[in-house]
């Protein structure tokens, strides 16, 4: 039996941000649709991290799919990455295995080109500075999704410490072109910004409803279990709510679950899928003044799309190494 092994190497070459994106119209849609069959993922965590388990089956590429990707936030201490995953892909005619790949880089881009997607349909198309709230592994593919989408001029960028803000702005200036990053002290510039994108591992909000600008679009990245918060209540309730996969949304992620279990969203709150909006089924932003949140728990949808892809180009071009099992 031959197995194909990509690393973050392999995969960084097939894959560009802009073609992420367009991947992720087809992963929605399909989802959406019911064309690829996601069941809802496993959880497993201790004190120090959680194990995610993720299957999927794509018929239109006779794929099977199951990413595992672990999340130990006390990594960073330690100089390890705090997201770290693995994605086997299975022949679906003969259930035999293909390829083993890489989903570090994986799960950071599809998680960048979901929102890169929402913010395209969503945010104000004329925006021009923006804010990143995280600085971690999640954090270059949203810059990247962003830049992708919008015309950008600024960008404010928020994490814990302010020296990681000043390294990932030094870091990410190359691939900024001309848009400035600028790490960011107060919270306060958040009113200058048309779209503000979190990605932290927060259980409490990272910025208050008062402090945004009318007609904001937010991509909420980092809550995906109840018990993670990074957009304030306030804000979730007035806001026109989009996610990824409604069932997984409703039971992960605290952005949604936590005023639903307060009584502050309705028993029936039925959130809008990416791919109804994209199918015309229902509506995006409806004015300019409308504030839009995108919530994102990441779906095994995203994960067999790219996949696919990635394999197709790998054996087109012979990356990775192909070994005997």
């Amino acid at each position: 039996m031959k197995l194909r092994l990509l690393s973050q190497h392999d995969i960084r070459q097939t894959l560009t941000m802009g073609s992420a994106i367009a991947l992720m119209k087809e992963a929605f849609v399909a989802l959406t649709q019911g064309a690829i069959q996601v069941p809802v993922r496993t959880n497993i965590s201790n004190a120090a991290g959680t194990l995610l388990y993720k299957p999927a089956l794509m018929p239109s590429s006779k794929l099977f799919g199951l990413k595992a990707v672990s999340v130990f936030p006390g990594n960073v201490e330690r100089g390890l990455p705090v997201t770290t995953g693995l994605m086997l892909v299975n022949d679906s005619d003969t259930g035999l295995p293909l390829a083993l790949m890489d989903a570090e880089y994986l799960t950071a881009l599809r998680t960048g080109a979901a929102s890169g997607l929402a913010t395209q349909l969503l945010a104000n198309p004329d925006t021009t500075v923006v804010a990143l709230i995280g600085t971690g592994g999640q954090a270059a593919c949203q810059l990247q999704a962003m830049l992708e989408v919008l015309p950008l001029e600024t960008v404010h960028v928020f994490s814990r410490k302010f020296s990681n803000a000043e390294t990932f702005c030094r870091d990410q200036a190359a691939s900024a072109g001309a848009c400035r990053l600028v790490p960011a002290l107060s919270k306060d510039v958040l009113k200058e910004c048309g779209v503000i994108t979190t990605a932290t591992n927060s259980t409490t909000p990272v910025f208050a409803d008062e402090g945004i600008q009318t007609g904001v679009h937010i991509n909420g990245v980092g809550s995906f279990r109840p018990d993670m918060v990074e957009v304030p209540v306030e804000t979730v309730i007035r806001a026109e709510v989009f996610v990824d996969h409604r069932e997984a949304a409703l039971r992960e992620a605290g952005d949604i679950v936590d005023p639903m279990k307060r009584g502050r969203l309705p028993g029936d709150y039925s959130p809008a899928e990416l791919g109804e909006v994209l199918l015309g089924q229902r509506p995006g932003r409806t004015s300019v003044e409308q504030t839009t949140f995108f919530k994102s728990v990441g779906n095994a949808a995203q994960d067999i799309v790219c996949a696919a892809e990635i394999l197709a180009i790998a054996e087109r071009e012979n990356l990775g190494q192909v070994v005997e099992m």
